[in-house]
């Protein structure tokens, strides 16, 4: 696909883990119920097999599904691909354009091999702090304000520890789910998100959960397999997204957005019905 200047200068990507799609309106989360009345969304959406966060990320990452890209379980390590990757963050890099990738603390001994492997992957710079989603915004705020341009991704632990802690659906699990809502509508502020036409925001939850097991989600049941996937901001126009749609979907919709050339050997499509069609037309 031949890249087209969108005018979006900078792409947000918020993986809210482990949100279930029936979450946002069974516990009345507000902000994201906003952002899908005035952005493009999908309550339908599909993630990898394994539904499960090493093998999600690593495709959104990527472009490919874990049987490409080799990371087939939970356990985040150094994959055997079977062809070459051409990660998301890398090709932003490689464009001339800043990456930033904020997330959980992790323990201290592996903080130096994950910022070396952010490295190669093009990151430039990567943030472990915080243990919430508030925390970790909190942390991101002068990173959101000075980098106004190229790609940021965020990951927010919350509703994933709830959900293995207590159960999907339990009690603490929707309050977890409240805490990434109130976040999501921070973020979306801090990022002037229906004001800077040059922000895209992108959110999407990696897995659902609570399908055949309350505390777990890698099963094939429809309530670990399914995920909201939201799009506001930047030229995106009102609506819903095209069945069938993906998180493989994700990562060629951030480089089309940026005017960056989609490999051939990613696996999803550019999310095209999102935008207007002067735009995708320009």
């Amino acid at each position: 696909m031949v890249p087209i200047n969108t005018g979006i200068r900078r792409v947000i990507v918020v993986v809210l883990d482990g949100l279930r799609p029936d979450a946002i309106t069974r516990f009345g989360l507000t902000h994201l119920q906003r952002a899908m009345q005035g952005g493009a969304h999908t309550v339908e959406g599909t993630t990898v097999t394994p539904s499960v966060t090493a093998a999600a990320m690593t495709s959104l990452f990527t472009g490919v599904p874990p049987r490409v890209h080799g990371i087939e379980s939970d356990r985040f390590h150094i994959p055997s691909p079977r062809r070459k990757l051409l990660p998301m963050t890398q090709l932003v890099s490689e464009f001339g354009l800043p990456v930033s990738v904020c997330m959980a603390e992790i323990p201290f001994l592996f903080r130096g091999l994950a910022k070396r492997f952010a490295r190669v992957a093009g990151v430039d710079d990567a943030n472990f702090v915080g243990n919430t989603a508030p925390e970790i915004v909190m942390a991101a705020r002068g990173r959101l304000a000075m980098q106004r341009r190229g790609l940021m991704l965020f990951h927010w632990p919350d509703a994933d520890r709830a959900g293995h802690q207590h159960g999907w659906m339990s009690a603490p699990y929707a309050d977890a789910a409240r805490r990434l809502d109130a976040t999501f509508g921070l973020l979306a502020a801090l990022c002037e998100i229906g004001r800077d036409p040059g922000t895209l925001l992108i959110a999407l939850a990696d897995h659902g959960g609570g399908g055949v097991k309350p505390d777990d989600h890698d099963s094939a049941h429809p309530h670990d397999r399914t995920i909201p996937i939201v799009l506001s901001g930047g030229g995106v126009t009102a609506g819903r997204l095209a069945p069938m749609t993906s998180l493989l979907d994700v990562p060629p919709t951030v480089l089309w957005s940026l005017g960056i050339p989609i490999p051939a050997s990613w696996t999803g499509r550019p999310l095209l019905e999102a935008f207007s069609p002067m735009e995708v037309a320009a």
